[in-house]
């Protein structure tokens, strides 16, 4: 996780409404079954600010005590923008926020899209910013969100969530393997900075908010002939 200096105290004093991400001894992470690697480089324009970023999962059934072995493994990711001078939530479109769950957090998908999955084609290909993963082979996730530069003093935020999706014997199918934690920030003066990209395997209470906002995707589905998601398990539990 990236430490925030003091010249970053303005900026994120509110993060203490979200103490684990300065890692308090009362937040406890959710081991992943493998190991996420995450980059990020800030996007700071004239029009819009973000990043461009990856974030891999190689998974290690060993370390949940399993020997399961999916052949297709990708993403649900969740996202929310939040204001931080009146504390509320943005969102890019209204079909985006009709699933937004009270937290502000929502499934992060182009509009119209029907699958739920990050990247997933309506034919059920990955576009190119997803490549699914496998036992061997690492499961990658590209994005580069961003924002018009008038919105200053936003935290966005996402978590990335590792799944197996494939069927067949001894698969794991329909189980989360792991969550990531990754964020960025825009000062007042629309600036984002390498200082200002946070990010770390996920804690406990967002596996559940991310069970929430799934749930919030399968009531909106049907009424705009979407794909509802299957139950999921977790693997690390």
């Amino acid at each position: 996780m990236t430490n925030l200096t003091h010249g970053h105290r303005r900026m994120v004093g509110f993060l203490l409404f979200v103490p684990c991400i300065l890692s308090l001894p009362s937040c406890t992470k959710i081991d992943p079954c493998g190991t996420f690697a995450f980059t990020g480089t800030p996007n700071d324009g004239a029009s819009s600010n973000g990043i461009s970023m990856n974030v891999s999962f190689s998974f290690d059934p060993s370390l949940c005590g399993s020997t399961c072995s999916p052949t297709k493994i990708a993403y649900i990711q969740m996202v929310r923008t939040y204001n931080i001078p009146d504390g509320t939530y943005s969102y890019i479109s209204e079909e985006h926020q009709a699933r937004a769950i009270a937290d502000g957090w929502y499934v992060d998908r182009l509009t119209g899209r029907k699958w739920g999955y990050y990247g997933r084609n309506d034919d059920g290909s990955f576009a190119s910013n997803l490549i699914p993963g496998n036992n061997a082979t690492p499961a990658v996730l590209f994005d580069g969100p961003s924002r018009p530069d008038a919105m200053r003093e936003i935290w966005w935020q996402a978590v990335s969530g590792s799944v197996s999706i494939d069927g067949g014997a001894n698969s794991c199918n329909n189980n989360f393997l792991g969550y990531y934690f990754w964020s960025w920030l825009v000062d007042a003066g629309g600036a984002v900075t390498a200082g200002y990209i946070i990010d770390a395997v996920a804690w406990e209470s967002l596996q559940l908010t991310m069970d929430n906002a799934v749930a919030a995707w399968n009531t909106q589905a049907p009424g705009l002939s979407h794909n509802v998601f299957p139950s999921f398990d977790k693997l690390m539990y």
